[in-house]
Formats: structure tokens, sequence, C-alpha cells
């Protein structure tokens, strides 16, 4: 395959894709104005229709109004909640003066000694009063649960593409109590406070991006750590069709299941899973142009797909532990060597997702060989990296389940470790495999208390393999250590949706027989 694509020449990609995807954004952009011109003249012209209509129904409802005095107090409750410019505490006074006023007409027909239908259609009116004043108040005191995912973003993220126009804001944030794998010592962090920004220019020119700030400080602490801010994600949509719609900025790869929704509500554990951060490098994002969509199939379910071409990975960065090294980031990426990076969910059902992740691309990034005692000094090679995913994920009543398998293969492996000084164990891996199961049961669920309260209590557990030298490049061996499983035994609780308390116990272990023990708790939210 890496020759197949070095005879194609990969680097002429850009110089054909990036012009067409330029020309093709500016006759969509004049396409976009003009049609949100022809959308203003309309919207103009339904607003006069409307306000005449509104002026015509508001006359005859006064006549019914005036017609009827006794329908003063026992008007519906819900034609107060439409109106968003009243506060919530607003329309619960004007609700219970609306109650009071019910209330003591109530009593007045009671004292009559009246019995009829009319006295039993105004009891029925004062529970509806009743009841729509509890649902505001619980209304303002857990907040909107869910966010609607579009798009492959993750559920806070996509709050932009669900907004009228204008700016959208939503953020997540983690903070962490537990062991640091890498000396074991008992660590609180504030691992990230992360905020979403978003614009709606149009309905078809969107903005978003995500802004990381990890570890609370740039500053280093007592032992010399210090942590950073960077932009997650920085990018434009151009919406098209719901099938087909264009994308570019700086992007979060898709690939595998965290590194787009990663929000500390929707994965199980206070840690993410090893296999998607040490494998697969989440969180991962270059700079790059592609194309995304969702495709409804009817009866047979739907499909939503991401297909990028990126910046590749740069080969300096490989390493025998994990491949974190890899990612640029968007800061001045070598260009030399072009990725293609996509990912296909598929739902056939609501409750069943199946994923399927594909990473294609040379890493040597035109960078020369500089080892004097190597065979291969001087040289320049292509480093041709393979990255195939495969995912399901479940969410049926109280129960929901995740699995994913990754497999890696490398070309060029010897020349890499000439490349980074690598010799021994500490090879680079030209095969790499990882993957997780994870299991969990909403216990609330079984009460109703979920769908009553909002609350969701939910014990895991999750068992991942991984084994970043499945194999070596020939004159290498491997290092046991990097032959790792992990269990991962926990809680989830969520007192609303939106905030998660996380509590887990692990055994990490390997081939080498280092094991280590750790109890880990969390808290995060998102909104």
């Amino acid at each position: 395959m890496g020759k197949l694509l070095s005879l194609l020449d990969i680097r002429l990609f850009p110089k054909i894709v990036i012009p067409f995807f330029l020309v093709f954004t500016v006759m969509f952009s004049i396409d976009g104005l003009s049609d949100e011109l022809n959308q203003n003249q309309k919207e103009f012209s339904n607003s006069i229709e409307a306000y005449n209509n509104l002026r015509a129904q508001k006359i005859i409802e006064q006549e019914d109004y005036e017609a009827k005095p006794e329908a003063k107090n026992i008007e519906v409750a819900q034609r107060l909640s439409d109106d968003e410019t009243e506060t919530q505490d607003e329309r619960i006074k004007q609700l219970e003066k609306k109650l009071q006023n019910v209330t003591e007409e109530l009593q007045e027909l009671k004292s009559t000694g009246m019995v009829d239908d009319r006295l039993q259609s105004i009891e029925d009116k004062l529970s509806i009063l009743a009841e729509e004043i509890d649902n505001i108040k619980s209304a303002s005191v857990v907040p909107d649960p869910t966010y609607n995912q579009v798009y492959g973003a993750a559920p806070a993220a996509s709050k932009v593409y669900l907004k009228d126009k204008g700016l959208s804001i939503g953020g997540y944030g983690e903070l962490l109590v537990g062991q640091v794998r890498e000396n074991g010592n008992d660590v609180v962090d504030a691992q990230r406070v992360v905020l979403y920004f978003g614009y709606k220019f149009t309905d078809r020119i969107i903005f978003n991006s995500e802004i990381e700030f990890e570890h609370a400080t740039t500053s280093s602490n007592k032992d010399g750590q210090s942590g950073s801010v960077s932009v997650e994600f920085a990018l434009l949509d151009f919406l098209l069709w719901q099938e087909l719609n264009l994308r570019a900025g700086l992007l979060l790869a898709p690939f595998g299941i965290i590194n787009e929704v990663h929000e500390p509500t929707t994965f199980f554990g206070v840690f993410r899973p090893s296999v998607e951060t040490q494998i697969i490098p989440t969180t991962w994002r270059e700079n790059g142009l592609g194309v995304f969509g969702d495709i409804d199939l009817g009866a047979a379910g739907s499909i939503n797909y991401r297909s990028y071409a990126m910046n590749s990975f740069d080969a300096r960065g490989f390493r025998a532990t994990n491949n974190r090294s890899l990612r640029i980031k968007g800061s001045r990426a070598r260009f030399n060597d072009i990725a293609w990076v996509s990912r296909v969910n598929y739902k056939p059902v609501p409750y069943v997702a199946l994923g399927a992740s594909i990473f294609l691309g040379n890493t040597g990034q035109d960078e020369a060989i500089d080892n004097p005692d190597s065979p291969f000094n001087g040289e320049k090679f292509g480093g041709f990296f393979q990255m195939y995913e495969a995912d399901l994920q479940l969410q049926y009543r109280g129960f929901e389940a995740r699995g994913l398998f990754v497999y890696t293969t490398l070309d060029d492996g010897a020349r890499i470790n000439a490349l980074n000084d690598l010799e021994g164990d500490d090879s680079v891996g030209s095969e790499q495999w990882g993957y997780y199961v994870v299991g969990a049961y909403n216990v609330l669920s079984l009460a109703n208390f979920t769908s009553q309260y909002a609350q969701y209590l939910a014990p895991f557990i999750r068992w991942e393999q991984y084994n970043t030298q499945a194999k070596v490049p020939a004159g290498f061996f491997r290092n046991p250590a990097n032959d790792r499983d992990d269990l991962t035994i926990g809680l989830d609780y969520k007192p609303i949706p939106n905030v998660v308390i996380k509590a887990e116990y692990q055994r990490l272990d390997n081939e080498a027989n280092n094991s280590q023990d750790q109890f880990n708790f969390g808290l995060g939210y998102v909104f």
C-alpha cells in the first residue's frame, strides 16, 4: 500500500485539492449570500403577513375574552411560557396569581352550593396551573440535560449548529484526584477547563472552536511541570446539503470514539481509555480540510461520515511506548506529507452504533537522517503509517456498552529508529494493536428515578489490552513492559445530566510484571 501511494505521489494532493476547495468555497459563498438575501426578503414579507394575522387574531381573542368574563381566571398556563422576554420568576409569579384567582373563584362557587360541569372544569384548570408552576420551578433548578450531537461534534460543541444566528458559548471541565502513572505520587489536578466559542454567520456558514486550559497555569510547579493553553479546534463549516458539506481549519481527527467526543459526561471513568490515548493519540488535531455529512437510510437507519486531508504525523515523534509525540497540533505543521483520515458511523437502530476509522499517510516529512553511526545516514524515507479502527456502542434502557479495536502498521521502522537514535528495546513498533470493552448499568433506571429526577448512577467495568511493540524491525527487540493490560472498576454519578462525579479503582499491569494499583476520583461538568 505504501509503495502504491508513493507512485501516486501524495504530495501533489494539496496542489490539486486546495485550489479546487477554495474556488468551490468562493462560488458557494456567493450562492449562499444570494440565498441569504432572498431568505431575508421572504422573512420580511412573512413578518408583515404574520403581523396582520396576529393583529386579526388578537381582535378575535379580545371579542371572545370580553364575551366570556369567566375566562379571565382559567387561561392555560402554557400561553405564558412561550414569551421569551419573561424570566422564569416572572412567569411563576403570574401563574401563582392566576392560581390564586382560580382558587378564590372555586371557593366562591363551592360556597353557593353549585356542583355542576363548570365547577369540575375550574378544578381541572386549577390542577393544570399547579402542575405548570411545578414544571417551571423544576426546569429552573435542573438545566436542559442533553444537547443534540451534530456532524460528529461533542454535545456542547454542537450548540452553535442549533442556534438561529450569532454567538454560541459552551464548555466543560475536569478536576482529578489520583495517582500519576509515571511516578505513583498522589496528585490533585485541575486537569482542564475548556471553552467552546461558535458563531453562526448564516444558516450555511458556521465557525466553531475549542480553547483548552490544561493544568491550571502555564507557570511551573515545584516539580518543574506546567500547564498549557491550546486551540483544540478552530474550523469553518460550509453547509451545502445534509449529505455533503465542506469543512476547513484546525480539525479534530475523526478517529475512534473519544477523540471527537471527550466531554467528561460522555465516557466512563476518571481517565480516558488507555487504548484511545496511547495508540490513538487523543486528543489529536491537525490542520486540514474535507467533507462530512449525514445520510438518512429510512428504515435501514442512518450513516454519518467525516473524511479529511490533513497534515500528516512527523516521524521524529515515534516512540516505543505510545504515539502521543506524533501530533503536531496545528502549530507550524510540516506539510510535506499529507494524510487521509476518515470515519463512518452507522446506526441501524437508535440504540446501536457501529463505527470504523482509517488513517493513511507518510510521516517522513522530507527529513534526512542525521546519524553518522547508522547505515541510513543522509537518507530520506516515506515512513508510511496505517491505522485502522472499528468500534461498537450500545445503549438500551439502563445498559450501556462500548468496544473498540485498533491496529497499526509502519514502514521504514529501522530508518525511523536511526532518525530518533532509538536502539535495542526502545525501537518503534512496526505493528501495534489494542482493544477495550466497557459495560455499565444505570441502576436508578430500575425505579424510573432517572426519568423523574434526571439523576444517574452507573457502576462500570472496563478491560483493555494494548501492545505498542507487537512487532519491531529486524535487529531490534521488544520490551515486555509495552505489552499492557488495564482493569478499571468504577462508579459514575450524575446529580444532574450536566455534572458527573466519578470514582474508580485501576489495576495497571504489563508483561514485565510491573503492576500498579491506584484509586482515582474526578469531577466533571459540561454546559
